[in-house]
């Protein structure tokens, strides 16, 4: 749960008093919980970044010329793709993806797709970014290679790049850095109890 304005912050911190459980703010979000944490709400940060052009344009100067094979992401791709950030999680189906959105996929050797990027919702003139890579293939710079891509048709169709996420995602933050965006605000969301 999010909430908005920043005034309801110290609001929500008083309502739940003892109720609360503040993260630390790099520790990432997990899926299981201790069993206090369970009866708790657990106040987590979201960044949210700013994209700086000439940043971006920089990183693209020093990637290295090796041939890549990026593809528009397919129906397939969109259907098999594992983890927690995927297209199928934001998008109704493929149709309504291709329809709304965009998606690049890097594949490597038996068209097996290790890092993808995506328009994880676009709304006007702004297309937030979505990147999942495979967990074998992380920390090999396919991700921050394959958003550039999307980036780059960012830029081409008159698309603002979003970047967003927890801010105890540290790989996400280091591709973000890498990419040209700036951290510009932190707000609090929170995990309800069950």
């Amino acid at each position: 749960m999010a909430a908005s304005p920043a005034s309801l912050y110290s609001k929500i911190d008083a309502i739940l008093g003892s109720n609360l459980i503040k993260k630390n703010p790099d520790e990432p979000y997990k899926k299981s919980f201790s069993a206090e944490e369970d009866t708790k709400v657990l106040e987590y940060q979201r960044i949210n970044f700013s994209f700086n052009k000439e940043k971006f344009l920089a990183f693209k100067k020093k990637l290295t010329n090796e041939n890549h094979k990026i593809v528009t992401t397919s129906e397939t791709i969109f259907n098999q793709l594992d983890g927690s950030v995927v297209p199928k999680y934001f998008w109704n189906n493929y149709s309504d993806f291709m329809k709304n959105g965009i998606g690049f996929t890097l594949i490597l050797e038996n068209d097996f797709p290790a890092s993808t990027a995506f328009a994880a919702f676009t709304i006007g003139d702004r297309l937030e970014i979505g990147i999942e890579t495979n967990e074998r293939n992380q920390g090999s710079g396919f991700g921050s290679i394959v958003c550039a891509e999307l980036i780059d048709y960012c830029i081409a169709n008159g698309y603002k790049p979003v970047w967003s996420c927890n801010s105890g995602n540290i790989g996400s933050r280091k591709i973000a850095h890498k990419l040209g965006f700036e951290e510009a605000t932190r707000i609090p969301y929170y995990r309800l109890p069950k």
